[in-house]
């Protein structure tokens, strides 16, 4: 169980700029990103950044820690790593300490923006679309195959018919965008159903048992 709320955010005890924030929150994937911008150097071991808004219910459907942007008084803005959620608080990481605060207050402190990381399959592109084909493209089909209990297709496959449809309606049902377009969040929610381990925000995290290599 969390330790007891707190009703009001703390500031942060010392600055804590982004990249030093990005490096912590990519360490609970096991990963130590080199020089340089922490998304960029993390994708070279497969481990990609998904940037965007989000409410603080989006970021529960998306389950994994993240780095949020905070409003501060005076203007400044302050990076915070959510680190577990439950039915009302949630777990951060501010300067380098951990909180627990109401999720109003996150709301109402948080800006909607956010990072995270994912493990990506081989040869991902930022979006497959309908009619391509390749290693992403045959993750995606098996994937979706194993959830429906269909066979999995042939290697080679295009996104057209029968596995499009399957894309669509498996993105309907997950409440994400069913264009038929794959992107991060669409195989962010396989990985999940597919049992893949990544961190979690059903329960806490912690930075100082996950190594870097």
């Amino acid at each position: 169980p969390a330790a007891a709320a707190v009703t009001a955010l703390a500031p942060a005890p010392a600055p804590q700029d982004e990249a030093g924030n990005l490096r912590r929150l990519a360490a609970l994937w096991q990963v130590t990103p080199g020089h340089g911008e922490p998304c960029a150097t993390a994708a070279r071991q497969n481990l990609r950044c998904l940037q965007g808004k989000a409410t603080v219910g989006e970021l529960r459907r998306l389950d994994r820690p993240a780095m949020l942007t905070l409003d501060q008084e005076a203007g400044t803005p302050v990076y915070a790593l959510l680190m577990a959620l439950d039915g009302r608080h949630a777990t951060i990481e501010l300067g380098g300490k951990r909180e627990t605060v109401t999720l109003a207050e996150l709301e109402r402190r948080h800006d909607g923006s956010f990072t995270t990381f994912w493990r990506a399959p081989r040869a991902w592109r930022d979006e497959v679309r309908a009619g391509t084909r390749g290693p992403d493209v045959d993750w995606l089909a098996r994937r979706l195959a194993e959830q429906r209990g269909e066979p999995p297709p042939q290697d080679s496959v295009a996104l057209e018919g029968s596995v499009l449809r399957w894309l669509r309606e498996f993105q309907a049902a997950q409440q994400l965008k069913a264009d038929g377009v794959a992107g991060p969040k669409t195989f962010i929610r396989l990985n999940q159903l597919s049992g893949v381990r990544e961190p979690r925000l059903g329960a806490p995290v912690n930075v100082a048992t996950a190594g870097g290599k």
